[in-house]
Formats: C-alpha cells, structure tokens, sequence
C-alpha cells in the first residue's frame, strides 16, 4: 500500500500559505536543509519521523544530466505542519 505524498507547492496550497514561506519556515525549524546542493531537501530527522519523503529528481542542461533532491510531504508530515503553523500563529496573537 503505497502513502500519498504531496509536493511542498501542494501542501503550501492546502495549508493556505505560500510555496516559499512554507520553505523558509520548514528551514527555520530544521526539517529542511538550508544551503548547499541539499538545500530544500529533507534534513534526516524529518525522514526518520515520517515527516517529509526525499525523491531523487534530474533534469538536463545540454548534454549533462543533472540530479538533486526534492522533498515531498507524508499526511503525517502535513498534521505537523498545520500544528506548527497553528502554534505560531497562537505565539503571535499571544504576544500582540
């Protein structure tokens, strides 16, 4: 039985934020790398929990094949996402 796994523009869509916030918030708290070649990629804790999925992508510049990593997002990674979002948006209103 195979888990659907949703890319990181179609959890930002669900969630109701935008592609690169969620991004930038995903590095901010560690689940994904944040420079380099693995940048964007899933960090191996994210992995390990079951949170976030890596794939292996290429695609071609002339006559060189060029691979990196992409992440994709598990349904538990998505609840994890929500609470986060949840909890920041509960920190701000607190603090205002």
């Amino acid at each position: 039985m195979s888990e659907t796994k949703l890319t990181l523009t179609q959890a930002a869509r669900h969630l109701g934020i935008g592609k690169n916030t969620l991004l930038a918030r995903l590095r901010t708290a560690g689940w994904l790398h944040s420079t380099g070649a693995m940048r964007n990629a899933p960090t191996k804790a994210a992995t390990e929990q079951g949170l976030l999925h890596p794939k292996l992508t290429a695609y071609h510049r002339g006559p060189v094949c060029i691979q990196h990593p992409t992440s994709l997002v598990t349904a538990k990674g998505l609840v994890w996402m929500q609470d986060l979002l949840d909890r920041e948006a509960a920190g701000t209103a607190s603090a205002s």
